[in-house]
Order: C-alpha cells, then structure tokens, then sequence
C-alpha cells in the first residue's frame, strides 16, 4: 500500500524479482470506457486465476475497466492476503487516481535508451511488456483498439485467457 507516495521499481528490478513467476503471473486486458462491467463477474474470474495458482496481478490503469479490476482486487485482499496488485505504468509519473490501490508501480522502460515519456508509443509497448510477462488474462473487450491488440498478442503467445464476454 502507497499510502500516497508512489515508488517506482525499475524494469530489471521487476525482471528479476518477478519475471521467473510467469506462471503466478496475470493481467488485465480491457477497453478503457467498460462502464457496465459488474464488479461481481471480475471478482469471479480473480478467484478462477487465484485457483489457476495466480498470484501477482499487472494492471495498466489507463481507464474504468483497469480502475475496476484494481478496485475489486483491493477488497479481495482481505480474503487473499498473498495476493499482489502492480501497476505497470507508461509513464515515469503516473497520474492514476487510484494510485493507493496498488502494492507497487513498475515502470517498465527505466532502462531503456530511448525516452518513451508522453510517446504515443509506450502505451502498446507496456501492453506487450505486461503480456510477456504474464501466463493469463483476465479481459473485458468488446470493440476494436488497444485493447483488442493486446488480446491478439496474449493469444498469440499462448496466454490462457479469462473472458468476461
């Protein structure tokens, strides 16, 4: 928990620590305005991914279904404390309201050459950084866009997929 101050962790650290535990690992994959989602349907499918052995939850926050999906994982914390909620941010400083919901924030492009601060680019390269190092996806999309490219890509590489559709 934040409690306000946002500590970023570096993309070798978050490699190191974490990336051997692709197979604990999830994401979210959703279109940013799914207002109608129920708060019951992505509870449902965190559990199925806890039982599928996840334990690490990566989260964009670029939108309503990100914000939900961060939301219910907080509450589910109570239930499941070894659960752990990282936002992995395009930006070195998030503007994420819900920012406190989050056990960490990842800034996956801390090492990299070219700068990918405010580049239209680095939204769809977190997007494929967060598939590669996930083995499920919990998604909620419903039309074309980023979204979408992102659940090709997670099928692509082999990702189960949870679908809230």
């Amino acid at each position: 928990m934040f409690f306000g101050v946002v500590h970023l962790v570096g993309c070798a650290f978050f490699i190191f620590k974490y990336m051997e535990r692709k197979e604990i690992t999830a994401l979210f994959i959703g279109n940013r305005d799914c207002y109608f989602i129920k708060e019951e349907y992505i509870e449902q499918a965190i559990i199925a991914a806890i039982h599928m052995g996840i334990r690490i939850f990566l989260n964009g926050g670029m939108g309503h279904f990100d914000e939900t999906c961060a939301k219910v994982l907080h509450k589910m914390k109570k239930r499941y404390p070894n659960i752990k909620s990282i936002l992995v941010t395009a930006y070195r400083n998030p503007r994420t309201p819900y920012i406190d919901l989050f056990d960490e924030i990842i800034y996956p492009f801390e090492e990299q050459q070219e700068t990918y601060f405010f580049h239209k680019r680095a939204i769809p390269e977190r997007n494929k950084i967060m598939v590669e190092w996930s083995s499920v996806a919990v998604s909620y999309v419903y039309r074309a866009g980023g979204a979408a490219n992102t659940l090709s890509y997670a099928k692509e590489k082999g990702l189960k997929i949870i679908s809230l559709l």
